[in-house]
């Protein structure tokens, strides 16, 4: 992605609506720029952060639970490449931030004029697609007893997050990776969906969408073992624009 030219992907992280709503507003403002996702504490940030891969996170300094600054480490921890910006209405915390390595911090109520600046510096050191290594994953020489075994994408069912590890699982066999799910989601061709935070499925392989109560759905998947994965209450929408429920 050539950001001097394409949209910078951002989330805001802050546990007042209206403070998330105006940030979110003045970044549109800002040109350029899409709001990927919005959350309340560094919990459901760092999962939104995990799953939307953005290029900037704005998170508020004063949350309940971990501060900003503390989450600015967790996602600089995870994701070294993620610039981190705190949003403040004090200066008090300017020193801490700095030294956690963030981008920018930013004074409430922010100006326009100081975002936009702040958006200028992400632009400029955000890395490019190249960097990032995100040419099309269509094979994985995955290491198993000395020796690495070639798997073809085009054979895995799905990918899932299992003892802390990724594994992609075809008909006859699961091989761990050393990729996080969402560097294999970025990868991967077309036509795998992400069913839930730690679940990857090939579309195609979805036998049946079951309910399984309370507003929850799980997918059955076309595998011997007739593999069932669960779907994600807030992905039931998304899955119903891939595969349309007609009845």
């Amino acid at each position: 992605m050539n950001l001097a030219r394409n949209t910078i992907r951002a989330v805001v992280v802050d546990d007042e609506p209206l403070a998330r709503d105006e940030l979110t507003f003045l970044l549109d403002e800002c040109g350029a720029v899409k709001v990927v996702g919005a959350a309340r504490d560094a919990e459901a940030a760092l999962a939104l952060c995990a799953e939307q891969r953005p290029d900037v996170a704005f998170v508020d300094l004063r949350m309940p639970g971990p501060d900003g600054i503390a989450l600015a480490e967790a996602l600089r921890g995870r994701s070294p490449d993620l610039a981190v910006v705190v949003v403040s209405a004090h200066d008090d915390g300017a020193i801490r931030a700095y030294e956690a390595d963030v981008l920018d911090y930013l004074l409430k109520p922010v100006r326009l004029d100081r975002l936009r600046a702040t958006v200028e510096r992400v632009r400029e050191r955000a890395p490019t697609n190249a960097a990032r290594g995100d040419e099309e994953l269509t094979r994985l020489a995955v290491r198993r007893k000395g020796a690495y075994v070639v798997v073809d994408v085009a054979d895995v069912i799905y990918f899932e997050v299992r003892d802390e590890l990724v594994w992609a699982v075809t008909d006859n066999d699961r091989f761990a990776l050393d990729l996080t799910l969402s560097a294999v989601e970025a990868r991967v061709p077309a036509g795998f969906f992400r069913s839930h935070r730690g679940v990857l499925v090939r579309l195609e392989k979805i036998r049946s969408i079951e309910p399984s109560g309370a507003g929850k759905f799980g997918l059955l998947l076309d595998h011997p073992d007739e593999v069932r994965v669960p779907l994600a209450r807030e992905r039931v929408k998304l899955l119903r624009e891939q595969i349309p429920f007609a009845g």
